[in-house]
This record gives structure tokens, C-alpha cells and sequence, in this order.
């Protein structure tokens, strides 16, 4: 378990952090003998963009369900109600993974798709004299942001689901409480590390401001 934990946070901390680097490039510009711009930097786009959100948002539907078939099995006395309910309950079977899942993939593009614009940062690129070596200003890099970000959601979807089934699986797997396996995986993982790292990001700001080596110096 000690071993599985590590792991986990270690893996958290990578997916956080992760972004992929858009190589851009500014246009040269020249007066007289002397010549601006030119120069090559990189657009980041984090791979999890959504943060925790799309885990509340998922976990607080899936509350629905459970206390719905709870109420129509005490209403009919049906087996199969009383499974569904167990499902949905403290038992968080296979059911309720896949449809946790399916919610964590479809909030992680919705709430991708309203804080990122790539017209918007396709537009800033052009106003800066900036652009994707190999892309036209405007449209043509508007498309291939958002080509790119699609394809970085569905790998931070997938990092976000499995961080939330993890503790189903440790508790199916190793037979501990939910409470014990919660531990390893869900949104209080994900907030704690995600308020870990902004505060070490903060604290080396500081640092660097107040012209002391930063705490993320290599």
C-alpha cells in the first residue's frame, strides 16, 4: 500500500505538470542595421487543462443515481433495483466505474472546450508577430490548436479516470473500506497535490524575485 501510494502521487505530479510545448516563432523585423524578433519559444498547453473539476462534477451526479435506485427498491422490494443501488452505493462496482469514466471524459472536454480558445490565441499570435512554424496566422492556426488540444484531453481524461477508479480498485482488490482506500486516488489527491505545487511555485517566485536560488533550480 505504501508502495502504491508513492506511486500514485509521483504519477499526480507528472500528469500536473505535464504540458505539451508549441514551438512558435516571432517575425524578424528591421531598422536600419538592426534587426527584432526572430527568435523561437514554445506555447504551453497543460495535458490535464480541466484540473479537479471534471471529477466534482461527476462524482456529485453519480449521487443521483444511487439515491434514486435506493428509493424505488424500498418502494418495490426489487432485486434488481437493490443491485443497481449497491452498484451506485458503497459498493461502487463496475457500473458506476464506467459511468464515472464516460462523466470524467465529457466534463473534461466540456470544460476544456469553455476556458480554451484557440481562435482567441491564434489571433494574440498574429497581433505579437508570432506563429506555428509550418501553420498560417489565424484560421489554419486556430484549427491545429484545437486539433492538438483534443488529443491532450483525451490523455488527461484518462489520467483524471483512473485516479478516480483507483480507489475502487484497491478497495476490490486488497478488501479495505472505502474510506482507507480514498486515500489513494480521487479529488482530495488531486487538490492536496495541485495546492502542494502551487505553493512550492509560489514560494520559489519569491525566491527568485528577491535574487535567491529558486527551490525548482535544476
Amino acid at each position: 500500500l505504501v508502495a502504491v501510494f508513492v506511486l500514485v502521487i509521483v504519477g499526480v505530479i507528472y500528469m500536473t505538470q505535464a504540458q505539451r510545448r508549441i514551438p512558435t516563432q516571432s517575425a524578424k523585423h528591421q531598422r536600419g542595421r538592426r534587426v527584432w524578433g526572430g527568435t523561437r519559444q514554445y506555447l504551453p498547453l497543460k495535458v490535464n487543462q480541466s484540473g479537479v473539476m471534471p471529477i466534482i462534477f461527476a462524482s456529485s451526479l453519480l449521487v443521483v443515481p444511487g439515491f434514486l435506485f435506493g428509493q424505488l427498491a424500498n418502494l418495490f422490494n426489487s432485486t434488481f433495483l437493490s443491485g443497481m443501488a449497491s452498484q451506485f452505493g458503497a459498493e461502487r462496482g463496475f457500473i458506476y466505474n464506467a459511468c464515472y469514466v464516460a462523466l470524467i471524459y465529457f466534463f473534461c472536454y466540456f470544460w476544456t472546450a469553455l476556458t480554451f480558445n484557440p481562435k482567441d490565441i491564434a489571433n494574440n499570435l498574429r497581433d505579437y508577430g508570432s506563429f506555428i512554424p509550418g501553420y498560417r496566422p489565424g484560421k489554419r492556426t486556430a484549427e491545429y490548436l484545437e486539433k492538438v488540444m483534443v488529443r491532450i484531453t483525451y490523455v488527461g481524461a484518462a489520467f483524471l479516470s483512473i485516479v478516480a477508479i483507483i480507489p475502487s480498485v484497491i478497495q476490490g482488490m486488497m478488501n479495505i473500506d472505502y474510506v482507507s482506500a480514498s486515500f489513494y486516488g480521487g479529488t482530495g489527491l488531486l487538490i492536496v497535490v495541485s495546492v502542494g505545487l502551487d505553493l512550492v511555485q509560489k514560494i520559489d517566485n519569491y525566491l527568485v524575485m528577491r535574487n535567491y536560488g529558486g527551490l525548482l533550480e535544476d
